[in-house]
């Protein structure tokens, strides 16, 4: 699945989940859709799981009949949503649930295992503009053990993507002063304590002879680090401050 193609079918489950058909945005789409969606694609290598481990982790806390039966009614669902708006991502067997999406069916998150696990390699800035943010972020909260398996999902998610996008902003990485700041913007937004990502933005204000600018991301920078962690910004961070407000002397 490129990123570059056009897909009749757009599921984003980083950040706020959404279906999108077209550029038409699906309403009423059951919450449970993206829960199962994210359980099966985060499933690797085969993306399967047995429908009555899922019944487990989605209800624990009702008998096996009972939790089979709400899995056939969320299935059912499932099913609905997809005939409807003619594509295919889940589907099921009397056993099993499993992932096999259409060839015009695009999602951020297989998008994201499937650079995690080697079958793709995107770039930092792929990865700046496909991880829109924590996994089912918008989702109200499910069983305990559900939440449990997708709070250690969320952050192995979160590393990849930063760890990712920060490559963008090392020397070589082969990105111009523009795109090196695109990646250290949204590195800041997804941990603000990275003081390598301020020093980027500093170095391209400075280029630009906007030296308010980077006075406002030091002294921001500062301002997160004592209050947050009771810390003062490195000295190779003031020491880069320094020499670029040195000009303006």
């Amino acid at each position: 699945m490129s990123t570059q193609a056009p897909h009749h079918t757009t599921i984003k489950l980083l950040g706020p989940s959404c279906l999108l058909v077209g550029s038409n945005l699906v309403q009423h789409v059951p919450a449970n859709f993206f829960r199962i969606a994210a359980y099966l694609i985060l499933s690797p290598p085969e993306r399967v799981q047995a429908r009555s481990r899922t019944a487990a982790l989605f209800w624990p806390n009702a008998d096996d009949g009972k939790a089979a039966a709400n899995l056939r009614q969320a299935v059912a669902r499932i099913r609905h949503v997809q005939e409807e708006n003619g594509f295919t991502l889940i589907e099921a067997n009397i056993s099993t649930l499993h992932l096999t999406p259409n060839d015009d069916v695009y999602c951020d998150l297989i998008e994201l295992s499937r650079h995690i696990e080697g079958e793709v390699a995107l770039s930092p800035l792929q990865l700046a503009r496909i991880y829109g943010g924590e996994l089912l972020a918008d989702q109200d909260s499910s069983s305990e053990e559900f939440e449990d398996w997708l709070s250690s999902r969320r952050n192995e998610l979160l590393l990849h993507a930063v760890d990712g996008i920060a490559e963008g902003m090392r020397a070589g990485a082969g990105l111009n002063h523009a795109e090196r700041s695109i990646c250290a913007r949204r590195l800041l937004e997804l941990d603000p304590y990275r003081e390598d990502a301020v020093c980027v933005l500093m170095e391209e204000a400075a280029e630009r002879r906007h030296y308010g600018r980077v006075t406002e991301l030091y002294t921001s920078m500062r301002s997160v680090l004592s209050k947050e962690l009771g810390i003062e910004p490195s000295p190779e961070t003031r020491a880069l401050y320094t020499s670029l407000m040195e000009t303006v002397r």
